[in-house]
């Protein structure tokens, strides 16, 4: 559950508000390279880049003006709309589907740490806690934790949405259902989502990991106010 957890593409001039002035890289390792923050929502042959790292691990966000030339092949595997990017998750997304309109979108996958030679050196996880990161990394094995973490999403056109949803977990004995609260209110371009943990569904940990069974779902108004943990290869 990194979410428990087609369109032409349109032109658009975007720049994140600074909520966070500095984000930083708490534990960063490549104070000695040129590195770049990449995005790489159309595959490792056409990385975005979205930032660069000082010598001291802050993060300069540098959203680009326009999407990069893609190709129809390209769009078809790599872009769909709001609805699956936002409501996969939902056991009635397709009713969702139905009631909003189609806006082209994708989700960019993690921030990825690259030299300027061409090389993928690391990733980037934005959270309220390190202490997320196992569970991101592996939900079908480490126990979650409550609190936020926050991927980013591209949507061509603004878009409102408030309401919930449920999503079933098959357990052993009987089913659960897992609680998502929409609040969002998403700018044209790229936009940080916070998944927040509130609630988690205790299980036996010989059978299975526990899991969220209550997440909150908004967008933040310009960068997160989180830690931001790097894992380098």
């Amino acid at each position: 559950m990194k979410k428990l957890l087609l369109l032409m593409v349109s032109i658009f001039v975007f720049n994140f508000a600074p909520s966070q002035s500095n984000p930083k890289i708490e534990n960063y390792q490549f104070g000695s390279l040129d590195v770049e923050v990449m995005i790489m929502p159309f595959g490792m042959e056409k990385p975005v880049k979205i930032g660069t790292m000082s010598k001291t691990g802050a993060i300069d966000f540098e959203v680009p003006k326009a999407l990069p030339e893609l190709s129809k092949e390209t769009k078809a595997v790599f872009i769909s709309d709001l609805a699956y990017t936002l409501f996969d998750v939902c056991d009635n997304s397709s009713e969702i589907n139905s009631n909003i309109t189609i806006i082209t979108s994708f989700d960019t996958g993690a921030l990825s740490l690259w030299t300027t030679d061409k090389r993928y050196v690391g990733v980037v996880f934005a959270v309220s806690d390190e202490k997320m990161v196992p569970w991101i990394e592996d939900p079908a094995y480490v126990e979650p934790i409550l609190g936020s973490y926050f991927e980013l999403i591209y949507v061509a056109k603004p878009f409102q949405y408030n309401g919930e949803c449920t999503q079933t977990q098959m357990l052993e004995k009987g089913d659960a259902k897992i609680n998502f609260n929409y609040n969002l209110d998403l700018k044209a371009g790229y936009n940080f989502i916070e998944y927040k943990i509130e609630s988690i569904y205790k299980t036996d940990p010989n059978v299975m990991a526990s899991f969220p069974d209550k997440v909150s779902v908004s967008n933040v108004e310009g960068i997160p106010n989180c830690k931001w943990i790097g894992k380098y290869f």
